[in-house]
């Protein structure tokens, strides 16, 4: 049997978006880890994943040995050493593209979240800008956003195309700076910006003792964090491209099946 991982987005994939994650979930990785290493790699931070994620270790979910968390699109690697999850791997955004960059950026999207504040009447929360040490994340709603805030935004935006136009203004404003920097649509409500090559493809830096990459995401669209990790892989049959939780219980299926085949 092929020593192999299978890496699934959090937002969207595992749980909902900034939702805990699901009992039936949690069933099917328990059963997928019986034939392969399981691992987290979401744009959010650690802490996010501890919040959506921990009861997957609960009596009858995941040995803890079975999964390995890769934040921050895999710049982060936490794996399960003397009974604790121990940061092996960080790196450093400001470090990579320069402060006077990274100062410049903030400064923009501080400009940015002002035109989206003045112009859409909607109910803005705090922390609208998250360093993450490897990421800047950008969410115009706000952090702390709760559930009928972050609908109002995506109504918002799914009728007015905010993020779409911003999107686009932040790439012209890394292209004209020529800065080595790359901007992806995260979750519903936010934005991603990091170093180019810190997308999640990163997170096969970590993984050279598998024989067998499997990822399962659902922005694998133009503009979503996960595409470049989709398409390095081979869509549809190593990358699989999911809706929603739901459908990625189904993925697991056939991938569970699909072992057992070649068994």
């Amino acid at each position: 049997m092929k020593n192999t991982i299978c890496l699934f987005d959090m937002d969207g994939t595992l749980t909902a978006p900034r939702k805990k994650i699901n009992t039936s979930m949690i069933r099917q990785l328990q059963r997928l880890s019986k034939y392969m290493k399981i691992g987290i790699v979401t744009g959010s931070d650690y802490d996010y994943v501890l919040q959506q994620c921990s009861e997957i270790f609960d009596i009858g979910g995941v040995d803890v040995d079975k999964i390995d968390i890769f934040p921050c699109n895999g710049t982060k690697h936490y794996s399960w050493k003397n009974n604790n999850f121990e940061l092996l791997h960080d790196a450093d955004m400001i470090e990579e593209i320069g402060q006077l960059n990274y100062n410049y950026i903030l400064q923009c999207l501080s400009a940015f979240q002002m035109m989206i504040t003045l112009s859409h009447d909607l109910p803005y929360t705090g922390t609208f800008f998250q360093y993450r040490g490897t990421m800047l994340n950008w969410c115009p709603i706000g952090r702390q956003a709760v559930d009928f805030e972050r609908e109002a935004w995506v109504d918002a935006d799914s009728e007015k195309g905010i993020r779409n136009y911003f999107f686009d203004e932040i790439k012209n404003l890394i292209s004209e700076r020529k800065m080595n920097v790359t901007v992806a649509l995260g979750g519903s409500t936010s934005f991603d910006i990091y170093p180019t090559g810190w997308d999640k493809t990163y997170v096969m830096n970590h993984l050279d003792l598998y024989d067998e990459v499997l990822f399962v995401g659902d922005r694998c669209k133009e503009g979503g964090n996960d595409k470049a990790l989709y398409e390095f892989l081979s869509p549809g049959i190593t990358s699989f491209e999911t809706e929603g939780p739901d459908l990625t219980v189904e993925i697991i299926n056939n991938i569970i099946k699909g072992v057992n085949k070649n068994v």
